[in-house]
């Protein structure tokens, strides 16, 4: 395929890849903007709460790590946004891959945190383990353990592998790294992920509406006056985040992997970029807990 010289996304053609057309961007533009007003709001209010409360507790400490990777997401979010308003990428190739792999290593992480509240609250259901004898540096020690591991094995991949096509230091575009999924490592690594996180989903999904109907059978009607409801209700809360941002995008991409191609590839590019977009949406659960939506 000859690389094209344009520098605008709109002169596009129908079937130049990675491209989106005029409707793709006005949704990429608005999902981003909603994102980075919405989330930054909740961002700045929860840590403005939890400095105040200066509360010490393992969920919190959680929460902590959290807002720390929205806070990254939406540094790069303002990168995207030029990019799709002005249609022209300005800031190198390696910037490139570095707002790309933003994107994608703060889903998996997100996903990571927000497995680790729904098993920490199922375990103290289930009387496994005590919050009492839960300790500070249980909780720094294991974020330490998450950051280390999922940078050691996430960013090299995300940073050394994607994006590194020829074609692509030709052109003034960005997050068109669609070649790479041609080569068969890059293929398992993404069907690897899509069963992980699904089947990880769908497992605590099942416990936790199953755990969720014993306490509004045994508590029913004051369930929201005790505290394990609630927990357990801001767990659901969490997982249903995961299947609304990140379930769309992993199961579209089953369907992108399998009928991409080179030639003929527009219309998956333009719903792959929408499914992407889609993820930076659990940004907005801090605003959620902030506006009372779950207390």
């Amino acid at each position: 395929m000859e690389p094209n010289n344009m520098t605008t996304l709109p002169n596009a053609s129908n079937t130049e890849q990675g491209h989106c057309k005029g409707h793709c961007r006005m949704i990429l533009i608005t999902v981003y903007s909603m994102v980075l007003l919405g989330g930054t709001t909740g961002t700045v209010l929860m840590s403005r709460m939890m400095c105040k409360r200066k509360s010490q507790s393992m969920i919190a400490m959680i929460i902590l790590n959290i807002i720390v990777l929205h806070s990254v997401l939406l540094v790069s979010l303002p990168f995207r946004l030029s990019y799709y308003i002005l249609g022209v990428w300005e800031f190198g190739s390696f910037l490139c891959r570095l707002v790309s792999s933003i994107i994608y290593g703060h889903m998996y992480f997100t996903f990571v945190f927000y497995v680790v509240i729904v098993i920490l609250r199922l375990l103290i259901y289930f009387k496994k383990l005590q919050m009492q004898k839960l300790q500070k540096y249980h909780m720094v020690v294991l974020s330490i353990v998450i950051w280390t591991t999922g940078s050691l094995v996430f960013w090299p991949i995300l940073l050394l592998q994607y994006g590194i096509h020829p074609s692509y230091s030709e052109k003034p575009r960005c997050f068109e790294f669609y070649k790479d999924l041609n080569r068969g490592d890059l293929i398992i690594l993404n069907y690897s992920m899509i069963v992980i996180m699904i089947s990880t989903v769908v497992i605590l999904f099942l416990i936790e509406m199953g755990v969720i109907v014993q306490l509004i059978k045994a508590l029913w009607p004051d369930m929201w006056a005790h505290q394990d409801y609630r927990a357990q209700i801001k767990s659901f809360f969490f997982l249903l985040v995961i299947v609304v941002c990140f379930i769309p995008h992993h199961v579209f991409r089953v369907h992108f992997i399998q009928n991409y191609s080179e030639i003929d590839n527009s219309e998956l590019v333009l719903y792959n970029e929408i499914f992407v977009a889609l993820t930076t949406v659990c940004c907005l659960d801090m605003v959620c807990f902030i506006g009372g939506v779950i207390h």
